[in-house]
């Protein structure tokens, strides 16, 4: 029986690498790019980011009013980032209403602090000025929309069944790997590409499946209808609360809380949402901004605070996956890791592909 379930998972292993094989060394290599994209997007742009300090400053509720003026059809905007100094810009990020099932519903606007004006806006499928804005989008939708989502969500499942079946099939190399004792062998091509991939295989399975896993888990929404609804255009609802008394009243209902980003409805009904940091999350996965803050978009008074431990499990999980996902957990050492090891399925895919090649006499 375990010959049997070893053989079946030898060839599943097999079907599963050629089918995908090319998307999974695409999606770890791209993975592997955008693990410094803030940092490199500061980096190639310093005009966004050394501005002239001026005497006076322009609110961000003023920013604000322009961009709902001059955006139409928008389900939100985002203040996704304040200035980090006082040479820093703004940067609002806004959701478009999306009409097309594979239009791109994600826009950046960078605005000058000091003069209101924008620096630079346009949309994650441009690959100029922001190319990794479009890899980011090219990495979890291959710049195809909702489809693309799907197909990226399969592609996770695929690549965690074909992890699985690996797991059967070199089951008893992974003690040997873990102890150092399988080490790579020269005698011929075909051993040198057969133990290269089997102890790269052992030492990344486990962040392999997290990795694709939690890829699968954040477009796990277009698996179903919902993720596929469309809306019709609207005007823009502009609320009447002042942003900037919204964001230094978050600051005093719950002391010592750090603002990050504030959600602004676009049609009507819906609560403003400041995000960021409460002081008593320790949680090294739920670090960032899962908590919130919510304000009435037309009074501006608080309506509820909803700090990520009090929230249901979903939502936990969903901050949780996300930082796994991006290795937002650990600074730069982390990010580092992930770097090299998002290199992997590229690996194993190709060293997968030389050994069918080898097997079926082509190589």
């Amino acid at each position: 029986m375990k010959r049997k379930i070893t053989k079946w998972a030898f060839k599943f292993h097999g079907c599963l690498g050629l089918t995908a094989g090319f998307f999974f060394l695409l999606f770890g290599l791209t993975g592997s790019m955008l693990m410094f994209r803030s940092n490199m997007e500061r980096h190639f742009n310093p005009e966004l980011h050394h501005l002239t300090p001026a005497s006076k400053q322009v609110s961000a509720d003023q920013i604000y009013r322009m961009l709902v003026r001059t955006h139409p059809n928008l389900q939100k905007l985002v203040l996704h980032d304040f200035p980090q100094d006082k040479y820093d810009s703004y940067e609002f990020m806004l959701y478009k209403n999306q009409q097309h099932v594979t239009e791109n519903y994600l826009y950046y606007v960078f605005v000058n602090p000091y003069t209101g004006k924008i620096l630079k806006e346009g949309n994650y499928q441009d690959l100029s000025p922001f190319f990794m804005r479009w890899l980011y989008s090219f990495h979890y939708s291959l710049q195809l929309g909702i489809p693309g989502k799907l197909f990226t969500g399969m592609v996770g499942l695929v690549m965690v069944f074909s992890l699985i079946t690996g797991t059967i099939v070199y089951r008893k190399h992974f003690w040997e790997a873990f102890r150092w004792q399988a080490g790579l062998k020269f005698k011929n091509r075909r051993t040198t590409v057969s133990t290269l991939h089997r102890i790269i295989g052992v030492w990344s399975v486990l962040f392999n499946f997290i990795l694709f896993f939690t890829g699968f888990w954040l477009n796990r929404k277009e698996f179903t209808s919902v993720g596929w609804k469309l809306h019709p255009p609207h005007v823009n609802y502009v609320i009447s609360a002042n942003l900037d008394a919204v964001i230094a009243e978050s600051k005093k209902v719950v002391k010592g809380f750090q603002p990050i980003a504030v959600n602004i409805p676009a049609t009507q009904g819906d609560d403003i949402m400041v995000r960021g940091h409460m002081p008593q999350t320790t949680f090294f996965l739920l670090q960032g901004k899962p908590s919130s803050i919510f304000f009435n978009a037309t009074t501006g008074r608080l309506t509820r605070i909803a700090p990520i431990e009090q929230q249901n499990f979903e939502k936990r999980s969903d901050w949780e996956v996300y930082q796994l996902h991006i290795g937002a957990y650990g600074g730069n050492w982390i990010k580092w890791l992930y770097l090299v090891l998002g290199l992997t399925p590229g690996v194993l895919s190709v060293t997968g592909a030389l050994l069918w090649l080898k097997r079926n006499r082509k190589y």
